[in-house]
């Protein structure tokens, strides 16, 4: 147990808080209230009983919607906002992930954001949490792109710095 314990850093428990919050927020949506959490599902259940299932496979369509909200209703339109948070809150995932992993890789660190995209929408499919979108998907890997640049970047300057600081010595 102490060997474990030794293993776990400050950077792999900020991951995990991470996960646990987004997966919260997306997810659950616990905020106090389980009744809130019940009736969702319940509500849910009603609508694929009168066959309007929580399932969305369409590219696009939900983006070009709400691109459209934007143009015609301004950025604060809950659909634009919807917009903006599928892709804010998966920038840390595109910066977290090459830096818990021991040898990251551009691939490595898509294919694991994707599977825990991918898991994400599964999980509300099944659990009746939420709504499944494929536009979601394309949305939130964007977000985890934008932080992959970010981890890519700052990854560079690290280096470019240290090398400026022992050519100095």
């Amino acid at each position: 147990m102490t060997a474990f314990l030794k293993t776990i850093k400050v950077k792999h428990i900020f991951a995990v808080v991470y996960l646990i919050g987004l997966v919260n927020f997306i997810i659950v949506k616990f905020f106090g209230d389980i009744q809130k959490v019940i009736d969702r599902i319940e509500m849910v259940k009603l609508q694929k009983k009168e066959g309007y299932w929580n399932l969305q496979l369409i590219p696009f369509r939900t983006i070009t919607s709400s691109m459209n909200s934007c143009h015609r209703f301004g950025i604060d339109h809950p659909s634009s906002i919807a917009l903006i948070t599928n892709i804010v809150l998966f920038v840390p995932m595109g910066f977290l992930v090459p830096y818990v992993l021991r040898k990251p890789s551009f691939l490595k660190t898509i294919g694991m954001s994707l599977a825990i995209i991918f898991g994400i929408e599964i999980i509300q499919y099944v659990t009746n949490l939420g709504a499944t979108d494929i536009d979601d998907v394309i949305l939130n890997i964007t977000g985890c792109l934008i932080g992959y640049m970010v981890y890519a970047i700052s990854l560079a300057l690290h280096k470019k710095m240290n090398r400026g600081f022992r050519t100095l010595s």
